[in-house]
Parts: C-alpha cells; sequence; structure tokens
C-alpha cells in the first residue's frame, strides 16, 4: 500500500512540476514576442532599422539579421515544444518535457544574445550623442563669449 502512495505522490509532483513549467513557460514568452512583425507597419519599420544599420555599418545589419532570424527561430520551437507538452498526456509528458526545457533555453539564450545586441548599439549611439552634445556646449559657450564681447563693444564708455 505504501509503495502505491508513493508512486501516486511521485506522479502528482511530475503533474504538479510540467504544469507549473507550462505556466511559466507561457508568462515566460509575452504575446508580442511570439507573434513576430504582426502587420504592414511593422515590417516597413523592421526593413526601415535594418536598412539604418547596413548604413552605418553592414556586417552590423547581417549580425541583426542573424540574431532575429535565430530568435524567432527559437520562439517557433518554444511554441512548438509547449503545444506537444499541452497534446501529451499526462503519462507521456515526462517524455516531452525534456524537450520543452531544451526550447526554452534555447529561447532565452537567442534572446539575450539580441538583447546584448541592440544594448551594445545603444550604448554606441548614447556614446556619439554624448560627444555631440560636449561639442555643441563648447560651441554655445563660444557662442556666449563672443556674444558679451560684442555687447561690451556696443556700450557707451
Amino acid at each position: 500500500m505504501e509503495g502505491k502512495i508513493g508512486t501516486r505522490r511521485a506522479v502528482s509532483r511530475a503533474i504538479l512540476i510540467g504544469a507549473f513549467l507550462v505556466a511559466s513557460l507561457s508568462v515566460g514568452v509575452p504575446a508580442a514576442l511570439t507573434q513576430g512583425p504582426s502587420g504592414d507597419a511593422d515590417d516597413e519599420r523592421e526593413r526601415a532599422f535594418v536598412e539604418a544599420l547596413r548604413r552605418e555599418d553592414p556586417s552590423s545589419a547581417d549580425r541583426y539579421v542573424t540574431l532575429r532570424d535565430a530568435r524567432r527561430q527559437a520562439i517557433a520551437t518554444l511554441q512548438k515544444a509547449q503545444t506537444q507538452y499541452g497534446a501529451a498526456g499526462p503519462e507521456l509528458r515526462s517524455l516531452v518535457i525534456r524537450q520543452l526545457q531544451d526550447a526554452q533555453r534555447q529561447y532565452a539564450k537567442s534572446s539575450l544574445a539580441f538583447l546584448d545586441f541592440l544594448d551594445a548599439r545603444d550604448r554606441r549611439t548614447l556614446a556619439r550623442y554624448q560627444d555631440e552634445i560636449a561639442r555643441l556646449t563648447k560651441l554655445l559657450e563660444e557662442h556666449a563669449r563672443v556674444r558679451a564681447e560684442l555687447e561690451k563693444q556696443l556700450r557707451p564708455e
């Protein structure tokens, strides 16, 4: 009798863990990210972004496209694994849980690589903006100095 109770508990735990994993995975992949570009406006923004990257640095654009495509593939694989897991009965879920976990790890890995790329690009852009701000600040300071000298010349002594 105790053996049956222990087996039932183990099966119940496995089902509970599986349900938790499915729930956490569905939360872990936001719907907006799983759908990819949703319409002509998004497709156009994507094309414009890639073209802007290509003008800046062609290799950077190629890297972005590679990372984006890998992430999209990871999302598709994760969705497929989630569907298989959901369709499998409780007795088969233990067989597909490994695929689901692998798909989740691959999604996380590709998403992190994608974010790392975007963060690095944004940091470079921020540095350029900061340099330009410093240049403009110096220019405004020079204008203020020249303005003060010119106004001084206009004052009667």
